[in-house]
């Protein structure tokens, strides 16, 4: 049976988001853990459509995980003084002392994944995974172009 590519990645991540979110569940979020990560990692000089597109999602779903988190408390929308269209992401004391807990949440937690799977195959499982990810970008063919390509197959 021809599976879709997505099924093995789909279940690999609920088995390891839901993983995660028990490795950290004395915090007041149990998803989106990772969207903080990245805010911190870039010095809080994220805006709202930078984080949007560092996730490849759109600006509703951005919208909700920020509403999300803002409720909770662990980040604040600012107006960004060099262009008062865009809203900095800031964290909250909150989400900067939860930072060190989510870290190492992380890295235990891909320490496990990886175990008993070589650096040369880890490596080769990330260049994988780029290459795939690269493939996929701006590159779902057309219906029509697919068409004709198959019709010139059997011409």
């Amino acid at each position: 049976m021809l599976e879709p590519l997505a099924n093995p990645f789909i279940a690999v991540s609920k088995k390891y988001l839901s993983a995660l979110s028990k490795m950290v569940a004395q915090l007041s979020i149990d998803r989106y853990h990772y969207v903080l990560i990245l805010i911190d990692s870039h010095d809080e000089n994220l805006t709202q459509k930078a984080l949007a597109e560092i996730l490849h999602i759109d600006k509703s779903y951005m919208v909700t995980i920020l509403d999300y988190l803002e409720e909770r408390d662990y980040v604040m929308r600012e107006k960004n003084p060099q262009d008062r269209r865009e809203q900095l992401i800031r964290l909250t004391q909150k989400a900067e002392s939860s930072i060190p807990i989510i870290r190492e949440a992380i890295k235990e937690l891909n320490e496990v994944a990886f175990q008993n799977i070589c650096e040369s195959n880890k490596q080769i499982f990330n260049e994988v995974l780029t290459t795939i990810q690269f493939n996929l970008i701006d590159n779902t063919p057309e219906l029509e172009e697919k068409t004709h390509s198959i019709l010139k197959t059997y011409n």
